[in-house]
């Protein structure tokens, strides 16, 4: 089987570039929906009960924007450190309920912790975000001229490789050889602008920034962000695609065998499956600290793209005055969101709306809820 799988599970938001006259720019409806907004709650728990310090009138025109999305799915939004909601309805593939604990594949937004295991090995002196490609890649020819924080900052030039990558991967390669495929397959490309002079989004950035931490490390990529991130910070129900055959535990009642994928591809730029428990343990830790060093983490959400407003794997004037990332696999979709003016976090993710809906959806309810 070929790579049918495998633009679906990158996100396709906002993939444009700043230059029109870019090579291979996107063309994707998406782009003009990260914009403003702000974030509040939604009234309904997982038991279909509302929640008690909402107005009647907020729950149901929650519930009614939702009824005309025929929303399935989760959203979980906490402030202060509470529960203002949550909410949780429809099927997975295989008929089981959705519940607020259902993991669900993040797509993109898996971006966020590539960027954070290249900031913590930068921490731990064993490599910089200055440090070019050709030190990892010497037989790389454009290697020298891109540095790390052009690939972190979506500012590298390199084409991307889920738009042409059909006869060059396979499900039947391994992880090791489908990797070398892409590598080759990378390598062989001009760049589409000089690096650091454009934004355009590239899911072939993270994919190698994954391969380089795992180079640095000598660990697999998700092994080095289990022992980093998910065990640390207790994210029991957070995981990788290509773990889902041997480790269905913490996956119950998700169904993938409709889902085909080739091994390895998706590392770093859409791989991770997590719930709305974990993801709220997630932003929670990365904004307060917990995570990465206040200079690291100011590193990661500085806006080195005015016209796009992108940092390291975060859209950083995300909603207002929110941080976050959409993502996508084609099946299910999803969008964290971290306010720190409110101290409010927020999961959504579905796998009924598509991209550009869920984001619609998104900002209706806030302009909702806020009222």
């Amino acid at each position: 089987m070929t790579a049918i799988f495998l633009c679906a599970v990158l996100t396709i938001a906002a993939c444009k570039s700043e230059n029109p006259n870019t090579d291979n720019q996107s063309s994707d409806p998406t782009d003009s929906s990260v914009s403003s907004g702000s974030v509040s709650k939604i009234s309904k728990s997982d038991d279909n009960s509302s929640v008690s310090n909402n107005s009647a009138n907020e729950t149901e025109s929650a519930e009614e924007i939702l009824d005309a999305y025929e929303f399935g799915g989760v959203l979980y939004a906490v402030k202060n450190g509470k529960v203002l909601s949550s909410y949780a309805n429809g099927t997975l593939e295989n008929g089981e309920t959705v519940t607020i604990d259902t993991p669900m594949p993040l797509g993109s937004v898996s971006k966020q912790f590539c960027a954070t295991a290249i900031l913590l090995l930068q921490e731990q002196g064993k490599l910089s975000v200055d440090d070019t490609l050709g030190k990892y890649y010497p037989e790389y020819e454009n290697g020298k001229e891109i540095t790390l924080e052009n690939l972190l900052s979506m500012r590298s030039g390199v084409p991307d490789y889920s738009n042409d990558l059909y006869n060059v991967v396979s499900v039947d390669k391994t992880d090791e050889e489908n990797t070398a495929s892409v590598k080759e397959w990378l390598f062989a490309k001009r760049l589409n602008y000089s690096p650091g002079s454009v934004f355009a989004y590239s899911n072939s950035n993270y994919f190698l920034l994954a391969n380089i931490v795992e180079q640095i490390s000598g660990k697999r990529y998700i092994d080095f962000l289990r022992e980093n991130i998910f065990s640390p910070l207790k994210m029991t129900h957070t995981g990788s695609i290509d773990e889902l055959p041997s480790f269905p535990a913490w996956a119950d009642g998700l169904t993938y065998k409709e889902l085909d994928y080739q091994p390895g591809l998706t590392k770093g730029a859409g791989d991770l499956i997590s719930n709305a428990a974990d993801m709220t343990i997630w932003i929670n830790a990365l904004s307060s600290g917990k995570v990465l060093s206040d200079q690291s983490y100011k590193a990661m959400t500085t806006d080195y793209s005015p016209s796009m407003h992108y940092g390291y794997g975060l859209y950083v004037d995300f909603m207002g005055n929110g941080i976050g990332h959409p993502g996508s696999n084609g099946i299910y979709t999803s969008i964290d969101y971290i306010n720190s003016d409110e101290n409010m976090t927020l999961f959504l993710a579905s796998n009924t709306t598509d991209t550009s809906s869920i984001q619609n959806l998104f900002f209706q309810l806030l302009e909702v809820l806020l009222k």
